[in-house]
């Protein structure tokens, strides 16, 4: 079969991210029990926690056993029912995301699964992923095994965990908010037929109900960009919560999203094999896997290959390395061979400027004389440089003063600086703030020195995601598109033609 596939990342829908932010918040919140002296007590606390109400019986037959310890699949299932549904209302799948914890492997991989794939379900023909759900989890369970198997190498799901979209904006309230970096103005108002938002562009403080307007932003979007801002609405709020902060708080966490949470883990042993393997990957990168889909040609439906089936199962199960990381594996062995940790380099970086830019900082001046300068009172930097198929954005950009911690003052001032790239949903910019460490800092993989400067740099897999510098008047970051558009020499020529603004 032959297609012109496309490199997308399935519909996360509008609950993706609210299941994927509390199903990590809950691995990670198991993991943070290792810490303990009576870890097999403190497995039992959060299973009484969750409470008998989340059990999912009947999986024992699907669900593969797996040794406490081994390498396990996760099949997390944004279930997008509420409360207030009619007894009898179908579930609704609108996220399948696959999780591999696997202490040997170079990474932390995730597979999000398109909820309009064309798949055969037994039973029900050709039609939707989504559909297989219709007939519970255990249906949904098999038809996914089935189809990433290969002849050589069987597909096993080890645990299940499905989560309504409510606990979103409970959880992010319970952490006391997170800070997002936004790349653009989010503007919908009510009685447009679109879920109303409004949410400036920008890193700003956000909380519950504003954070679900945005990992849930449909309108003039893709299926590519929303999955990447959830998936990095995702990283940036996870940076920020500490885990003493999860050990402390995990079963008050637990407790308040019980309702929303349904899982096969109903026992202390089973919960305490997870938490053991999260505590061994917990150093390893994260990389996400991306199964190649094509439209159908219905405008709503995606179709895919057994090759590429089988090439994001292998990516999958088999991840190769990321940029600027060890695993805890490597960390380990190196501890255990007596290897001394090596004085870190800053490696240099220098090459020609990509064709796919060019010189245009008259258009950065004119956006920052008219949109920032007035209300950002910091020293503002930007580059000469920009895409030739971009445009500056002055609606979008803007200087404002950034919320505290505690959300009681604005003691930071900050810029955003917006420009729109070619395709639907893609912004780059540039962000600066008079904080000296924001939490953003703590995504950095590596560091480069670039134009004379030392840049922190976060990867997400191989693609540069940001450019982090801090100079002695503030922080400021150049962000590539939400699913990364800019090459990772264009994001350097951009660091390497960083320049101070002034009249």
């Amino acid at each position: 079969m032959s297609l012109p596939m496309i490199d997308r990342p399935p519909r996360p829908g509008i609950a993706f991210a609210l299941r994927f932010l509390l199903a990590g918040i809950i691995v990670v919140v198991f993991a943070g029990a290792a810490v303990a002296t009576t870890i097999e007590n403190e497995a039992q606390k959060s299973i009484d926690a969750l409470g008998p109400e989340t059990k999912i019986k009947g999986l024992e037959g699907v669900l593969s056993d797996v040794q406490p310890g081994k390498p396990q699949t996760i099949l997390l299932v944004g279930d997008d029912r509420r409360l207030d549904d009619a007894k009898g209302t179908p579930t609704r799948s609108d996220t399948m995301i696959l999780v591999r914890l696997d202490p040997d492997a170079n990474a932390t991989t995730m597979l999000s699964l398109p909820r309009d794939l064309l798949v055969d379900i037994p039973g029900q023909g050709r039609t939707k992923l989504n559909n297989a759900y219709s007939g519970g989890p255990k249906e949904l369970i098999k038809t996914i095994q089935t189809m990433l198997s290969k002849p050589d190498e069987p597909f096993l799901i080890h645990h299940f965990v499905s989560i309504r979209f409510g606990a979103f904006s409970r959880a992010v309230n319970f952490f006391g908010c997170f800070y997002a970096d936004i790349d653009r103005k989010y503007f919908n108002p009510p009685g447009t037929g679109w879920a109303a938002i409004d949410v400036d562009a920008g890193y700003q403080r956000i909380c519950g109900e504003k954070s679900l307007d945005y990992v849930r932003f449909r309108h003039q979007d893709s299926d590519l960009v929303r999955e990447a801002r959830q998936t990095n609405y995702l990283a940036e709020a996870r940076a920020q919560i500490a885990n003493s902060q999860l050990l402390e708080q995990r079963n008050d966490l637990l407790r308040a999203i019980r309702r929303y949470v349904k899982t096969d883990i109903g026992s202390a042993k089973g919960l305490l094999g997870v938490i053991r393997l999260a505590v061994d990957v917990a150093g390893n990168p994260t990389q996400r896997v991306t199964l190649r889909v094509g439209d159908a040609g219905d405008k709503v439906s995606v179709v895919t290959t057994p090759d590429a089936l089988a090439t994001a199962a292998t990516q999958f199960l088999h991840p190769g390395t990321i940029p600027g990381k060890k695993t805890r594996a490597a960390r380990d062995q190196a501890a255990k061979s007596g290897q001394k940790a090596a004085r870190t380099k800053v490696r240099r970086r220098t090459a020609r400027t990509p064709s796919t830019l060019f010189a245009n900082p008259d258009a950065a001046r004119q956006v920052i004389a008219g949109s920032i300068a007035g209300n950002a009172r910091m020293p503002i930097y930007y580059p000469k440089l920009m895409r030739t198929s971009g445009r500056y954005r002055p609606d979008d950009s803007r200087g404002y003063d950034l919320q505290s911690e505690d959300g009681d003052s604005y003691p930071w001032q900050a810029y955003r600086l917006v420009i729109a790239e070619g395709g639907v949903g893609q912004y780059y910019g540039i962000q600066g703030t008079t904080w000296k460490e924001p939490p953003i800092l703590k995504l950095a993989d590596d560091e480069e020195r670039i134009g004379g400067r030392k840049w922190r740099v976060q990867y997400d897999g191989k693609k540069i995601r940001r450019l982090m510098w801090s100079s002695g008047r503030g922080t400021y970051w150049i962000n590539n598109t939400l699913s990364n558009e800019l090459s990772n020499p264009e994001m350097r020529a951009l660091a390497r033609s960083f320049t101070r603004y002034s009249k």
